[in-house]
């Protein structure tokens, strides 16, 4: 009666006043809250249904749902959305709830949920609920993460059909999402028929896709139609491309490309300027890099991390060992890609000692948890200082299976020091278990044929 009237803070009141509540007056309240947009304390009640040891109705979490989408708060609405599915709750069901919010499905598909946003689409489809442009991009970018391609061109031909193909914002999702299954052909072909209809998005999209298939010369051609139509690049732009002159040690690219970004201001972006520090790192100028580097104004984890990473590159590890006290004298705290950089720069310059000291203080005074890349860069450190025994003893005490890319790694030392025992075992292991994968066959094509004890 009070919220009808408009009494928003008399219902709240006999709210609090009541001595006892139950699931119809608690999810009453939630709603009454998010209809009148007050959607913070929407949350806050719907919390306190699990203080009170109760579950909720559905039609609470549709609510709060529909909250987080408003307050685009991805964080709490993921960690509903799990505790919906661990009630019982579908993942459909909530999402058709919440179709005018479709903004939060499209976050949870960025979050990793994408097999239920795709199955959430079919079942919108079935019981006819009404698409639009925004839910089509939504199952779009669900597509990518799974190479879901035959998904993918259906949506394509579902999109022509309602006339969507037209918008801005579903054009670059169907490219983004060719691009991500590897299919750089179509994703071209829609940048050619709606070149009217592009903006930078659509650029970035056929960039990355060309420089993550390694076809850097395409890449830079797209960048080259960029300017060519006015478009002004962005970070991302030059992020992507000078990613790609870094691994490829294109040199004379990547200086045009820095002369680029300093023209359009962006050297003190931190993903660029650590990508600049990379790129001259692996093209073998060291002292550009470190320039580079000085010219940062602030730098952050990125660009120390990169700086870290170049000195492991050409194996200076008391040199990535420097960087990393500074790093950490400037209060800039590691992540997991310091680590990664710092056991691979002392794998690579012998230092034993060091590497194991900082593998096994990552999580007790960093807080990193190691993670399976850091377990095979012990491994490389282990067998590269002949340390066998106990690399194999350190592989059958990992928290998780050996990967294709440590048993590689230990079969090298294993060929490297003669141990013809040890060696078998990794080579049994690529046999049955990564034949099909790239490195096994790398393995098996070129260490074993040739004897390799």
């Amino acid at each position: 009666m009070y919220t009808r009237c408009g009494q928003l803070g008399y219902a709240h009141r006999l709210f609090d006043e009541m001595p006892q509540r139950n699931l119809v007056s608690w999810t009453a309240m939630i709603s009454v809250f998010s209809q009148n947009s007050e959607f913070t304390k929407a949350i806050t009640t719907f919390c306190g249904i699990w203080d009170s040891g109760e579950s909720p109705y559905q039609s609470a979490f549709s609510s709060v749902m529909q909250g987080c989408s408003s307050l685009k708060s991805v964080q709490i609405g993921t960690q509903i959305h799990c505790l919906a599915l661990k009630v019982g709750f579908s993942y459909e069901l909530l999402l058709v709830t919440c179709t005018q919010n479709v903004g939060l499905s499209l976050r949870l598909a960025k979050n990793g949920y994408n097999e239920e946003a795709l199955v959430s689409f079919k079942k919108m489809l079935i019981e006819d609920v009404t698409i639009d442009q925004h839910l089509v991009c939504s199952t779009l970018c669900a597509c990518g993460p799974l190479n879901a391609y035959n998904i993918g061109r259906s949506l394509h031909s579902f999109v022509t059909k309602l006339g969507f193909e037209q918008h801005i914002s579903v054009s670059n999702a169907l490219m983004d999402m060719y691009c991500k299954v590897g299919d750089m052909v179509s994703g071209s072909q829609l940048l050619n028929i709606n070149s009217k209809g592009t903006n930078i998005i659509s650029y970035i999209s056929l960039i990355d896709g060309f420089v993550e298939s390694d076809q850097i010369e395409k890449a830079f051609t797209i960048f080259i139609e960029l300017k060519r139509q006015r478009v002004e690049p962005n970070e991302f732009t030059f992020s992507s491309l000078i990613k790609a002159c870094a691994n490829h040690a294109t040199l004379e690219q990547g200086v045009q490309l820095h002369a680029l970004v300093l023209k359009y201001n962006l050297d003190q972006d931190p993903f660029v300027s650590s990508i600049i520090v990379d790129m001259y790192g692996k093209c073998g100028l060291l002292d550009h890099s470190l320039q580079a580097f000085d010219k940062i104004s602030k730098p952050n984890e990125y660009t120390w991390n990169s700086l870290i990473g170049v000195f492991a590159h050409h194996g200076f590890g008391n040199k990535a060992i420097d960087v990393f006290v500074k790093m950490l004298l400037h209060d800039i705290k590691p992540n997991s890609i310091t680590f990664i950089n710092l056991l691979n720069a002392c794998s690579h310059s012998g230092l034993l000692t060091e590497g194991l000291s900082y593998f096994n203080s990552m999580e007790s005074i960093y807080g990193v948890k190691p993670k399976s890349e850091h377990y095979s860069c012990v491994i490389d450190l282990l067998g590269r200082s002949g340390k066998l025994k106990e690399a194999e003893n350190f592989i059958k005490g990992m928290p998780f299976e050996a990967n294709a890319y440590t048993w590689c790694s230990f079969l090298t030392s294993c060929r490297k020091y003669g141990d013809k025992e040890r060696g078998e075992l990794a080579s049994k292991s690529l046999r049955e278990n990564y034949t099909n994968g790239p490195y096994g066959l790398w393995s098996l094509a070129r260490l074993i044929p040739r004897k390799i004890f």
